[in-house]
Parts: structure tokens; sequence; C-alpha cells
């Protein structure tokens, strides 16, 4: 006899887990499957947030209304899972030219220049020959711990099932998905990043497939007060470990590491940091992205109780618990989505 459950979500990232939440706060049976795969954007990013960024540093999409969201629920799942995982730590920006300095002063407005100190002493092991900033409200999620802790958290409630899924077993019968003969749902809600690409359901739904690069290293220039960015970008995770990174390679679409990417990295690390690193271990993943850089969100077009939540691509940290409860709403109210993040922009 099939198992029931009200919804049945695919994928464990941030999307998924988030979602995940909501759902069982509101009382619905809720199962999550999940490949378990390490190498998922959620796992490998570093998870930064920032309220100003792009070589224009303009301000982020909703930055208001996403960070209190964030913090809020972050914050409440520190206290639920009993773990640290946010860090709220200023970006330690140093500019690679005089022109990217002026860039950079020029683009500010009364919109930003508030996130922006400017008397600071850059850190001597920051290669940073034309002077650096910092951006404050930043931060980082320690995406792997958490989504590690999450995962545990649904085992407990009996909300987690560790499958690689086949489409073709899915199928719309009396009302409900049914997953092959062991599983059956009121609504089926992919979550599912970068492997969208595969999911015959929602090939239209406009997500793009974007490759990054990271390191862990270790060094002793950097500490662990900030995060630093030069092009690249180093996290502290522990002791003198660093997270560095990224790549952004479009036109890739396998996350195993190439020497490619490993010699790109490189030379953006080299940039990065003034002193001595080892690099522990070169890993890759591929974001979800899309190209008006909006979530999507939304029920298919002509299948009945099948819906998507993806696209959170480089911001998922900051987007995902603000569109959790949107698309939470949507499953358990109707709630009208807005036009710029219904997956009907794609049809």
């Amino acid at each position: 006899m099939s198992r029931h459950y009200d919804y049945l979500i695919c994928g464990q990232g941030l999307a998924g887990s988030l979602l995940a939440r909501q759902l069982i706060k509101a009382g619905k049976k809720v199962l999550v499957m999940d490949a378990g795969s390490r190498n998922t954007s959620s796992h490998v990013a570093a998870g930064m947030f920032t309220p100003i960024s792009g070589k224009r540093m303009v301000k982020s999409w909703m930055t208001d209304e996403l960070y209190p969201v964030m913090t809020d629920t972050y914050r409440q799942l520190e206290n639920e899972l009993g773990l640290s995982f946010l860090h709220l730590k200023n970006i330690q920006l140093s500019f690679s030219s005089i022109k990217e300095q002026n860039d950079f002063f020029s683009a500010l407005t009364d919109k930003t220049s508030n996130y922006v100190l400017t008397e600071i002493v850059p850190n001597p092991g920051l290669q940073a020959p034309f002077g650096a900033v910092e951006i404050t409200h930043s931060g980082w999620l320690n995406t792997s711990l958490f989504l590690d802790k999450f995962k545990a958290w649904l085992i407990e409630q009996q909300a987690y099932e560790q499958q690689c899924y086949a489409y073709e077993s899915f199928l719309y019968a009396d009302d409900q998905w049914h997953y092959g003969t062991e599983l059956c749902a009121g609504a089926v809600v992919f979550c599912e990043g970068s492997q969208n690409s595969r999911n015959p359901f929602f090939k239209y739904a406009g997500v793009i497939e974007n490759k990054g690069d990271v390191f862990l290293l270790e060094t002793n220039a950097l500490d662990d007060e900030k995060i630093y960015k030069r092009g690249a970008y180093a996290v502290h995770l522990e002791q003198n470990r660093f997270k560095a990174g990224s790549t952004y390679k479009w036109n890739e679409h396998d996350a195993t590491p190439t020497s490619t990417g490993y010699a790109e990295l490189k030379a953006k690390t080299d940039a990065l940091i003034s002193g001595n690193y080892q690099v522990l271990e070169h890993l890759a993943g591929i974001r979800p992205t899309t190209r008006d850089r909006r979530p999507i969100l939304g029920g298919h077009h002509t299948e009945a109780g099948l819906y998507i939540f993806n696209g959170l691509g480089t911001k998922g940290v900051s987007l995902a618990p603000y569109f959790s409860k949107i698309m939470a709403d949507l499953l358990l109210n109707g709630t009208i989505l807005p036009a710029e993040i219904d997956v009907k922009r794609f049809t």
C-alpha cells in the first residue's frame, strides 16, 4: 500500500529545506526526496550575502524585504537545531586598479553609501595595492553544515528519504501524484537546482546552469574577522582554513572539477591573498540561475498539482527564507504570485 503525503518535495537544498519547514510548521505531512549528492551548489558554495553587489555596486534586489526575514529565519533555526551556522561579517573589498576604485566611488548613491566604510586599514594578508573598503550588513551561511543538520531533523520527523528518483515513475491519477507503487501525494514540488535541466516536466522553466569552482585552503595570511574579496573571495571556516572562490562558467554542465577551473581559480586566489596558502581540496558545483536573475516559483502550466521552486542562483542564502514563505502561501492558500517570479513568465 502506498504511503500518502500532502506534499512531496524533490531536492533538499536551501529551497527544499526551507519550504519543507514552512509546510511542516503548517501541520502538513511532507516527504523530502534527495539523491544525497555533496557537489550541489548549496553544499559547495560559500553562502555569502551582501546588500550591494556587481560591478556597479548597486543595492541588491529586495534587500530591505529579504534581509530581516533571512536573519530571523536562520537565527530561529540555530535555536531549533542547536547549532551556529549564520555568520555576520563585513566584506573587506580591495581594488585591482585606480580605475576600479574610481568606478566604485562614482557608482555609490545615497541608497548604497551607508553600506560602505571607507576609513579602514586593509588586512596585510589581503592584496590591496589600491586601497580597500568594507561592505557592512554582509556575511555568510555555512550551508553544508546547515543542510546536514536540517537533513538529520527531517529524518527525525520521518520526512526524508534518500534516493535518486526517476521522473518517469511520477504518474497523476485519482487527483494525486503517485511515485511508482510506493508513494502518493497531493502535490509534488521540484526544488532541484541545476538538476532541473533533466526534468521533463519543467524544462521550459528557464533555469540556466552556471558552474563554479571553489578551493578549500589553508593560510596564515588572513584572519576570521572579515570576508575578503578581490575578484575572488575568502571566507573563514575554522582555524586557518578558508573557502575561496569562485569561477563562473556558462557552458559547462558537469560538476567535476577540471584543471582549467583550477588554473583560473588559482590565478584569482593569487591576486586575492598576499602570502602563502595551500589548496587542500578543489570543488565544483552547478548554480541554478535565470536570465532575469529572479527566482522561479509556481505551478506547471498544464499539469495539476505539480510545482517548481528554483532559480535562486548566487543569492540563495538571502532569497530562500523569504520566498519559501511565498511558495508555502501559494501551496496552502492559493496566493497569487508576483509576475516577475512566476514560472508562467516562461510559457
